[in-house]
């Protein structure tokens, strides 16, 4: 039994004699044997490239909806590279090639790129099929880098040029893997080559908002020592930019459980009326003339309880009594209390925590390799940091959180996020509460959850800066 992928038509522009152009428009039509249970054989695959008849006899580009596809050469198992011409009639073949003298020149020519754009265009189409199977299916060939592998495997290798940029076939963009872009090579950058998509197909979706999160080097603000008009002033100043400090990126489906929650300090404050004169004496007179001060203040206090009657001599009197013996004097005798004037203030800002989570599902084996990739990024990033000596420890990595919409701009419906700590990395490799695995070992599922916190709070200012107060977002 036998299987098929085509790829995208595409062409390559020749020239006459009389120096006029012309066009002539290629197909890759790929076929390979399948075992009892559905998998390629390896080492069965065949390559034909094929024509538009159509479209040299009538002179035209050709490769359209009309298209007449016809088989002009091939390459199959143990061909070692080498390319057959094929006849347009086997029976008859004083009616000549398929494939036009040009066209079979340009595919032996040395310092072409042809033949590397047909394996290119191959590839993709191989790989396009088998990622359609789902995981544990593909046979490894749901990957280009596979997929090359394979056809060398099975034909030989004759890459002679480079890999075209004119195929409209070969979108290698969307198909290169982990393994071709890094190979074993180690990293200095976690995605310094390349940025982390789950799914793998985010990449390419202009119709999905998504998550950005960059793995950020660790600065901490500046302290700032300004001498100027005269006076030494300290200060904390901003911390340094996220963009040239980030090490890396994922982008990710925008969470289920999307939600903010800002909150100010704010407590209950009581003062009794001793408490409020000595606490009044003691800010406004020690400022005025220090220690003297207090105790001049201190005098003047005494001076007028003891001049004062009424009310506030019993409430002042009840108060120290209080304080120097523990007793409820007041209130045993005559069953008040002293009014401890309540109010409600402001203690400082809090700080904001998110927690985030995501079930990830890889559907073949690169976007299994992207989530232990992925994975691995957050752990190794969240962990701390020794130096050389051991003496000291290290803050870890830092992270930037931006939502974005479909487009890539910063959603204006949803909260912006100041640099954070991640202060947890859960990942439940069992989520669905039993362990499967694929073929390559990759689990069939994993739960990350990620704990954020940020660095700063959120101030009145930051919305201003923001958006000159025009309020187009929601905000912090």
């Amino acid at each position: 039994m036998a299987t098929t992928a085509n790829s995208p038509s595409w062409v390559r522009t020749y020239t006459k004699d009389d120096a006029t152009k012309y066009q002539i428009a290629y197909r890759s039509n790929n076929t390979w044997k399948v075992d009892g249970n559905g998998k390629a054989v390896a080492g069965s695959f065949t390559t034909n490239l094929q024509v538009d008849r159509t479209a040299i006899d009538g002179g035209v580009t050709g490769g359209g909806v009309n298209a007449t596809w016809t088989t002009a050469a091939t390459r199959g198992p143990g061909a070692k590279g080498v390319w057959t011409r094929q006849y347009l009639d086997d029976d008859d073949t004083t009616l000549g090639f398929a494939l036009p003298d040009a066209s079979w020149s340009d595919l032996n020519n040395r310092g072409s790129n042809f033949n590397s754009q047909v394996s290119n265009v191959s590839a993709n189409a191989i790989a396009k099929y088998f990622r359609t199977l789902g995981f544990g299916k593909g046979s490894g060939l749901s990957t280009q880098e596979g997929a090359i592998r394979e056809l060398t495997r099975s034909q030989g290798s004759n890459n002679q040029g480079n890999s075209s940029e004119d195929a409209t076939g070969a979108n290698r963009q969307t198909i290169r893997t982990l393994a071709e872009e890094a190979g074993d090579k180690p990293r200095e950058k976690y995605g310094s080559r390349y940025t982390y998509y789950y799914p793998v197909a985010l990449k390419a979706n202009r119709d999905q908002d998504k998550l950005s999160i960059s793995v950020l080097e660790y600065k901490p603000r500046p302290i700032n020592k300004d001498s100027s008009g005269g006076k030494t002033t300290l200060g904390i100043g901003e911390r340094e930019g996220y963009t040239s400090r980030t090490l890396g990126s994922v982008f990710l489906p925008v969470p289920g459980n999307v939600v903010d929650s800002n909150n100010v300090s704010w407590n209950a404050d009581e003062v009794d009326p001793a408490k409020l004169a000595l606490g009044n004496a003691f800010f406004e007179n020690v400022q005025k003339g220090g220690v003297d001060g207090l105790i001049d203040s201190t005098g003047k206090l005494a001076q007028s309880i003891g001049d004062n009657a009424g009310a506030v001599k019993t409430a002042v009197a009840a108060a120290l009594t209080k304080q120097a013996t523990g007793g409820s004097i007041l209130t045993r005798a005559t069953g008040a209390v002293i009014n401890p004037n309540m109010e409600l203030l402001f203690q400082g800002p809090q700080l904001r925590t998110f927690s985030l989570s995501w079930k990830m599902s890889p559907r073949d084996y690169e976007e299994s390799e992207m989530i232990k990739k992925i994975i691995r990024m957050f752990k190794q990033s969240q962990a701390v940091k020794r130096t050389e000596s051991m003496l000291f420890l290290k803050s870890p990595n830092t992270y930037k959180l931006r939502y974005l919409t479909a487009r890539g701009r910063d959603h204006s419906f949803l909260p912006k996020i100041k640099e954070c700590a991640l202060t947890g990395c859960s990942i439940n490799y069992t989520p669905d509460g039993n362990y499967q695995t694929y073929e390559n070992s990759s689990m069939v599922a994993y739960e990350m959850t990620l704990s954020f916190n940020e660095l700063e709070p959120i101030y009145h200012d930051d919305y201003t800066k923001l958006d000159n107060n025009t309020d187009r977002s929601v905000g912090f």
